[in-house]
């Protein structure tokens, strides 16, 4: 009788573990926000994920191991892009009506204190290495570099027209920052602060991130639905910044990697769709369907779940363990 109802048990657990799998590779939940959705970032070391709502000068909190609204916060003048300072867990939020970047404190969501920056900044990045966070000021074309440790700018770059993105390349401190209307991308020193190289890019740079595994950064062109991989190379005297094209998807919008730095993961704003594309490949080995409108994603590598955020529908789609490989699904080609 124990033998029999062992053996119920191992093939009740086979089945609910395979229908587990199989469901992870679509969308596990769909959660349901007050506001419209404009930038996501997550706290792996709180495992929160964070969603800002320019229109309503508002940021909604989502835990990571319920996938709950577990609360909002204000922030004024517009918050839209955001990052997480490694070093001391604090959140840092542009305000682009405001013309401040804002830095939180994660534990009470209390803001610390408020920098002037540029007009109309869209996104942050900091590289935790150096201590230095950039912003960029669209209006201005321009990027602000601020130093963690006095608390203020301490210098302005200039770059393209209208940048809307920037990524960086820790290990050499190099910042990657794409311009909407010139339609190009400047490498920049970060210890110098100045261009190193510039190219041209495929129309309406949306979003960028960079790849520390294979050393290029990755764009997304809503214009020509194509990602633009970009690497900096160094040979003898000559520096070069080239680029490649791939397809992504209908008005390709948010990127995000993998951990392993394999898989990048596109928003699809006109499809409602997310693209897992293979970047030994460069090809869409599976689409996911999602909400309505998705614009930007995020990765949280504690649970391995992907959260895209679907601006028209104001839903958060959540995708399970992208750490299950992808069924074999056959695609053809703000």
């Amino acid at each position: 009788m124990i033998f029999k109802k062992s053996i119920t048990i191992l093939i009740f657990s086979f089945f609910y573990f395979l229908n587990f799998a199989f469901a992870e590779q679509g969308v596990l939940k769909t959660i349901s926000l007050q506001n419209e959705p404009i930038q996501v970032a997550v706290n792996t070391r709180l495992n929160k994920i964070y969603i800002t709502h320019t229109q309503d000068d508002l940021v909604t909190i989502i835990n990571g191991d319920t996938d709950e609204v577990e609360s909002t916060f204000s922030v004024d003048g517009g918050p839209n892009g955001l990052d997480i300072n490694k070093r001391n867990n604090r959140i840092y939020i542009v305000s682009e009506e405001g013309n401040k970047l804002q830095i939180i404190n994660s534990t009470d969501n209390s803001i610390l204190r408020s920098i002037s920056v540029g007009s109309k900044p869209l996104s942050v990045a900091i590289n935790s290495r150096t201590g230095k966070t950039y912003v960029t000021n669209s209006n201005l074309d321009n990027i602000s570099v601020i130093d963690s440790g006095v608390r203020k700018v301490i210098d302005k770059i200039s770059v393209g027209n209208n940048p809307v993105d920037l990524a960086i390349d820790e290990s050499k401190n190099h910042i990657f920052v794409i311009n909407q209307d010139s339609e190009d991308l400047y490498a920049i020193d970060g210890d110098s602060n100045s261009t190193i190289k510039k190219a041209s890019l495929n129309s309406k740079p949306h979003s960028i991130i960079f790849n520390p595994f294979d050393g290029k950064a990755y764009i997304s062109n809503q214009g020509s639905n194509k990602i633009s991989s970009a690497e900096l190379k160094k040979a003898l005297f000559f520096t070069s910044l080239k680029t490649d094209d791939f397809n992504a998807g209908e008005t390709p919008s948010g990127l995000v990697l993998n951990k392993k730095g394999t898989k990048l993961y596109v928003a699809n704003r006109d499809s409602d769709k997310v693209s897992i594309i293979n970047l030994d490949s460069k090809k869409i080995e599976k689409t996911i369907d999602v909400g309505d409108g998705p614009i930007q994603l995020a990765f949280n590598s504690k649970t391995n779940k992907l959260y895209v955020i679907n601006r028209k529908s104001k839903t958060v789609s959540v995708i399970g363990d992208l750490s299950v490989t992808p069924a074999s699904t056959q695609i053809s080609g703000i």
